[in-house]
């Protein structure tokens, strides 16, 4: 179940999360927090994702919104053609 009234918004420095009194989900988070942050907002865990770049790790939301992480650090993210930080 996704947490009422708060969605996330693809942002230069990582994703908003709307309707939370500006919080957010910041380039650099690590991975587990970034995974358990988005699941909690949307009601479903992102499933990983095929991501052909080297040393990169991808996952998908329930909204398309995709996250990519190195190591263990949220470093950006791809929906409908946009992106900020680094990519796939």
């Amino acid at each position: 179940m996704s947490a009422p009234g708060l969605r996330l918004v693809p942002a230069p420095a990582g994703l908003d999360v709307a309707g939370s009194g500006g919080r957010e989900i910041g380039f650099g988070r690590d991975r587990a927090g970034a995974l358990a942050s988005v699941a909690r907002v949307e009601g479903a865990s992102p499933r990983a994702v095929a991501c052909p770049a080297p040393g990169l790790d991808a996952f998908r939301t329930e909204g398309g919104l995709v996250l990519v992480f190195t190591g263990t650090s949220f470093v950006g993210w791809a929906q409908d053609g946009a992106r900020a930080g680094r990519g796939c």
